[in-house]
Formats: structure tokens, sequence, C-alpha cells
């Protein structure tokens, strides 16, 4: 008691900061309580939400029309995601071309990447052929085929470009991912004799419009995207390699969907520099000698200076891996059965 009268300033602030810690301690309590109350009461409903969802639905009238409407809703989302990803601005669509002039467009653009890259001095792989070496003496199979190599042709030249004008030093890697059916053989066209002859299409109801069709376990097996990996080996700096990273992953630069899948980068040295290797660079052979120079001024001897600072590392060069994705979404397969049926029909009605 003596000791609060004599410091009562002391004492005073003492007090304050005792009842701070408590009214601190006895909030801190209420709030954690309130907080295990609210997550009580989430988890009991969170596992509430997941019991309902799990149960199977009642068959009855009103519950089977909600299910076919939230399946109707689904599928059309996904229609438009289908129609926003086959668009020209997201995949470029396969244009008609024959054999023969895609093997002209392939040898107009090998030409001119070469020229490119000596212009540059950047070395290329031996008889560079944008990786379609096979079409350099040979045409396509089919013009479908020829076609759709079209497309991969532009993908092909739009990445090598993308090296080149990033400032690698050299490519030592540029391999593409064959078609499907590239290498198969040509098939045998339908003579009349085995022509079937083309069914009437079936009117459909009006109500048939607006129930969507269930789609089938094989149907939703399918793929709905077909991937045609590219394989790169370059030499080159930090600065040119950033620049390819942000070029394929930049799609108002890079107008094809491509997916970075695979990156890997090897230093040119594997181990840090030495302290002699600094001390050399620090004082090269010409440092630091005497010299009576009749020309300095006041006859003062002139001396070459060492530098102040040396770069010891980050100058190496990068050895980097590359497997980028070419990604080609697939029309829906009831599109492809129609168009298929149309064709058929329009070469049994003019054989």
């Amino acid at each position: 008691m003596n000791w609060v009268q004599e410091n009562k300033s002391l004492a005073g602030i003492l007090g304050v900061m005792i009842a701070g810690i408590l009214g601190l301690g006895a909030w801190l309590y209420l709030s954690y309580s309130e907080y295990s109350t609210s997550m009580e009461d989430w988890n009991k409903n969170n596992d509430s939400i997941a019991s309902l969802k799990g149960k199977k639905v009642f068959p009855s009238k009103e519950n089977s029309e909600a299910r076919e409407a939230e399946v109707s809703a689904y599928g059309d989302k996904v229609d438009l995601l289908r129609s926003a990803l086959l668009s020209e601005k997201v995949q470029q669509p396969v244009k008609p071309m024959s054999q023969t002039e895609f093997q002209a467009k392939l040898k107009e653009r090998a030409t001119a990447v070469v020229q490119m890259a000596k212009s540059a001095d950047i070395a290329l792989p031996a008889d560079f052929a944008l990786g379609f070496a096979d079409y350099t003496n040979n045409v396509p199979r089919s013009p479908e085929v020829a076609a759709e190599l079209g497309v991969h042709l532009e993908v092909m030249e739009r990445l090598i470009t993308t090296l080149l004008q990033s400032g690698v030093k050299s490519v030592e890697l540029f391999e593409r991912t064959k078609l499907p059916n590239e290498d198969r053989p040509v098939e045998p066209k339908p003579t009349a004799a085995n022509r079937k002859p083309a069914e009437k299409p079936k009117k459909k109801d009006n109500k048939s419009k607006s129930k969507r069709t269930a789609i089938t376990e094989e149907q939703a097996a399918e793929p709905v995207l077909d991937r045609y990996p590219v394989k790169m080996i370059v030499t080159t700096d930090q600065t040119p390699f950033q620049n390819i990273v942000n070029t394929l992953c930049d799609p108002v630069k890079m107008p094809h969907f491509l997916v970075v899948r695979l990156v890997r980068v090897e230093n040119e040295r594997q181990d840090g520099p030495s302290r002699e290797e600094i001390t050399r660079k620090k004082n090269p052979e010409v440092s630091i000698e005497q010299s009576s120079d009749p020309t300095a001024p006041g006859g003062a001897a002139a001396s070459k200076v060492a530098p102040d600072a040396v770069t010891i590392m980050g100058e190496e060069k990068l050895k980097v891996y590359l497997e980028v994705d070419y990604v080609r979404f697939r029309k829906p397969a009831s599109a492809t059965e129609e168009a298929t049926e149309v064709s058929s029909t329009a070469a049994t009605v003019n054989p």
C-alpha cells in the first residue's frame, strides 16, 4: 500500500495495463466462442447439404421437369463454351489445299525462315524444314491431310519465328508430332455399286427440340481436344528465354492455342566461378603497370586502374528444352456425323 501511495503514477499505469489485459482476454474468449459456434453451424449445414445432394431425386413430375431444366441449362452453357473455342479467333479453320500447294508453301516458308536465321546469325538444324522434312521431296497422301498440315505449318512457322525474333543463339531441335491420319494408307473411294441409297431425314417433333437428349457414356468418354506436342531445344540467354515464354503465353502475340507443358533449363556451367577466375577478371594481365609518360601533366606516372566491380555469375548461356502443346478442339460428334451424312447424300445423288 505504501508503494502505491509513493508511486501513484506508475501504479495507475500498471492498473490500466492490467485492466486492458483482462478486457482483451475476455474479448478474445467471447470472440473465439462465437467463432466456434459459427463453425459448428457451418459444418452442420454443409453436411446436410452434401447429404441432400447425395440422395436420389424422388421420381415426381416436378422433380423430373426441374432436372431436365438443369440438364438443358448445363448443355446450353457447354454449347456456348464449345462455340467460343471453335471460333476463328481461338482456332484457325482448316482451309482446302491441294498436295502440291502445301509442298510449295512449305518450301517457301522454310526458305524464308532459313534466310531470317542466317541474317540474325542463328544456327538451325541441318536441312531445316519446320518439322516437315518428309514433305520436301514427297507430297501428303491426300488433299484432306494437306489441308490439316497447312494449319500446322502456320503454327510451326509462328513458333520458330518467335524463337528467332527473341534472339536465341541457336536451335538444336525442332520436332513436331505427326497427325494421326498422316501415315495411314489412302482409303479407296466407294464405288457406285457399294453406295447405299440415302435415307430421308426424319422430321423432328417440337417436343424433342425442347428436351435435350441424354449423353451416353461412350459420348462422354470421347476426347474434346487433340494435343500435338512440339519439342524444342535452344541455346539462349536469360532475357530471350523470358521473351519466348511471355510470347507463348500471350494470346495477343500468339493467336494459336498453345500450352507450355514442360520446361527444363540447364546452365552451361554446373559449378560456380573459382577465386582465381574472379581475381583474373578483376586484375587482368594488363592491370596496374606504372609507366613514366612524358606527356602526363607534371611528369606524373600514369597507371591502368583495375575495375572496381566484376560480374561473377548471371552471364552464362542456357540450354533450354521446351515442350509446347498445340491444342485443336474437336467438333461435336453429332455435327461430324451430320456433315458425313450430307456428303454421302450428295455423293449418292451426284455420282
